[in-house]
């Protein structure tokens, strides 16, 4: 601790109501500067400057509690530390949103809306479908990956990270392992299509709450394959909540600011801050791809959108998907402003509505001829050219647009029903895009390819299904998985099983043969046609589970049951004709025993469990190129 240091205070400067604010004369703080730092004593002077006098009112007598006064301010100096333009600049923007949102305004006044134009639909399956991930595919060395994923799966009854979430149960793979899975099949497209090794960065965004989690989940997996080198953690910290409309600190006693979390747009100032994405871009990447923690869909159609993004410039894509109107979904649309800027944007669905409505669609949101809104799903899957992208952080320091929702007392709207704190949103760096200069587009895939997240409890998603809306729960989530796939292999000629409808707790779900087609199988349509060597020759019959993984081929199959093909690494398996009938897998609910608590958390939120009855295994462990013979037996292939 120093002292003496007071006289060294720079000149006090003017807070919001003019008057000059100086340290020396605030009660509780006056008496305690001794204990400061050089740095210190800057921060007080700064919060003091910016209207934060009260704080230190219930401060102890110099000699009481010292430490804790001295803790005080590291943890301000973190909260400096982690904002753009720190703390007294957070203080300034929470000011002008709090006035905002006293006087009700509208944060999108003075723009209209439009349905967009400036979107790409490739048909899945098609060859300009394949023509594009086959452009995709020789991009991929270039990409980077970055995972937002600092929330907790509480909400949903998951007591674990959510990257832990088991993806589906025909395997039991966690959703990261999912995600590491891509990024090795990517990986080995890049290899085979340059020559050279590749290793494609991933970025994961924790928090305090999962940075842990998240790390032993690593470790326990190895890295699910990739190289510990690969993956980076950046920790986001939370920002200073408020306690009333003019900014002032939410206290959890007299030294201790209340802090919660500002969102994930966080993501952009981190990658600023730590260096990384300039050193990509020295390093010679191109691309860098932004997507959320439990959508295990998003990587299926990643090389068709890279594609898209390659062959037509497109400095910022977003991936999106049908949508129905006033559907509680993102939405992305054509922002127009009364002054002619102009920007492709995601409008969140609680704002679309009544900005429709002000600006002359007195229908509002409306349900087109194909019965969906012109307006397309956000799946907050973002593709940027990364020289685009690292430009426009050097210009804003990954500052985003922020908005604050603080919940009022009543229509007086000046006090809280409790703190509240600034917000922000990875997808809003569209709005950051300088649109002068910067292409932005979108892709727009069907639902059965779209955004199928695992983020509510069971009892929400039964609710939410009766409402005929997207329930968004473990059973939907991964029932999206199986029809995915199921819908893949169909479109390339293979004959499978109609969808049933399974009544669970969580309400009914269609759900087909569980198909799981692993990437280092078939990360892409363009290799699953491959791989699939005479599709009109495999017919999956219902209630049949498959499950395939590694360097396969495969020519005819008839499959009533439960099968597994594993090709282990270096292992190369032809199977010219299989047959196989057995008493397969089931999905069956839990007991009222079971749900209530007897089951895993990972059963119990999707209110059912998977039960092998027999499944037939073929697994080819040692290197070498094998055929499976008609009676099942692995013999190496004569050339």
């Amino acid at each position: 601790m120093v002292s003496g240091d007071i006289l060294e205070i720079s000149a006090p400067r003017l807070n919001e109501v003019g008057r000059m604010a100086k340290v020396e004369e605030v009660p509780g703080l006056a008496e305690n500067l001794v204990l400061l730092s050089k740095e210190q004593l800057s921060l007080a002077e700064l919060l003091v400057s910016s209207g934060q006098q009260e704080i230190f009112a219930a401060w102890d007598a110099s000699g009481i509690r010292d430490a804790e006064k001295v803790e005080f301010f590291n943890q301000i100096s973190t909260l400096d530390r982690n904002y753009p333009g720190g703390i007294e600049r957070y203080l300034q923007n929470a000011r002008g949103l709090l006035q905002a949102a006293a006087r009700a305004e509208n944060p999108l006044d003075g723009w209209t809306p439009s349905v967009p134009q400036d979107g790409f639909q490739p048909e899945v399956g098609s060859e300009a479908f394949m023509e594009y991930e086959d452009l995709g595919a020789r991009e991929v060395k270039g990409c980077c990956f970055v995972i937002p994923a600092g929330g907790l799966g509480e909400r949903l009854g998951f007591s674990g990270v959510k990257f832990a979430l088991p993806a589906e149960l025909v395997t039991g793979c966690c959703v990261l392992e999912v995600y590491c899975a891509y990024l090795r099949g990517f990986q080995s497209f890049a290899e085979r299509t340059s020559g050279q090794p590749c290793r494609l960065p991933l970025v994961i965004m924790a928090s305090g709450d999962t940075e842990s989690g998240i790390r032993a989940l690593l470790e326990s997996g190895n890295y699910f394959g990739l190289e510990k080198e690969q993956v980076t953690i950046l920790v986001q910290e939370k920002v200073a909540a408020l306690a009333s409309s003019d900014a002032l600190l939410s206290m959890e006693g007299p030294y201790k600011v209340g802090t919660k979390p500002h969102g994930h747009g966080d993501v952009h100032f981190l990658l600023h801050s730590s260096g990384l994405v300039r050193r990509w871009h020295e390093e010679g990447r191109k691309w860098i791809l932004f997507f959320q923690d439990t959508n295990t869909l998003y990587l299926t159609t990643f090389l068709c959108s890279l594609g898209v993004s390659a062959k037509h410039g497109l400095h910022a894509n977003v991936v999106t998907m049908p949508r129905k109107a006033k559907e509680a979904a993102g939405s992305i649309a054509r922002l127009t402003h009364w002054d002619g800027r102009s920007i492709v944007a995601n409008v969140e669905y609680n704002q679309l509505e009544p900005l429709l409505k002000a600006t002359g669609h007195h229908e509002g949101d409306v349900n087109g001829p194909d019965g969906f809104s012109p307006y397309p799903g956000n799946t907050n899957e973002l593709l940027f050219s990364l020289s685009e992208y690292v430009s426009e952080l050097e210009e804003n320091g990954g500052q985003m647009p922020e908005f604050i929702n603080p919940k009022y007392t009543d229509e007086s709207r000046t006090k809280f029903k409790s703190p509240t704190r600034l917000e922000c949103m990875m997808q809003d760096f569209l709005k950051v895009i300088n649109a002068s200069k910067a292409k932005v587009g979108f892709t727009r895939y069907p639902l059965t390819f779209g955004y199928f997240p695992c983020k509510n409890d069971i009892i929400t998603a039964a609710r939410l299904a009766s409402q005929g809306t997207p329930p968004h729960g473990a059973a939907s989530a991964e029932a999206a998985v199986y029809d995915a796939n199921c819908t893949m292999l169909r479109l390339l000629g293979v004959s499978v099983a109609d969808a049933e409808e399974r009544h669970w707790k969580g309400g009914p779900q269609l759900m087909g043969p569980a198909v799981v087609l692993w990437p280092d199988f078939a990360p892409s349509m363009l290799e699953l046609r491959k791989r699939l060597t005479l599709p009109s020759a495999v017919c999956i019959a219902s209630g049949s589970t498959l499950e395939i993984r590694g360097d396969v081929y495969l020519r005819e199959l008839e499959l009533n049951g439960a099968l597994r093909i594993v090709a282990g690494p270096g292992v190369t398996l032809h199977i010219p004709k299989l047959k196989v009938q057995n008493r397969s897998q089931s999905f069956e609910a839990l007991t009222d025993g079971e749900q209530n608590g007897e089951a895993p958390e990972e059963l119990r939120i999707r209110g059912y469990r998977c039960v092998t009855y027999e499944l037939e295994r073929i697994e080819a462990t040692e290197a070498g190129v094998y055929t499976l013979t008609e009676d099942k037996k692995l013999i190496p292939k004569l050339e």
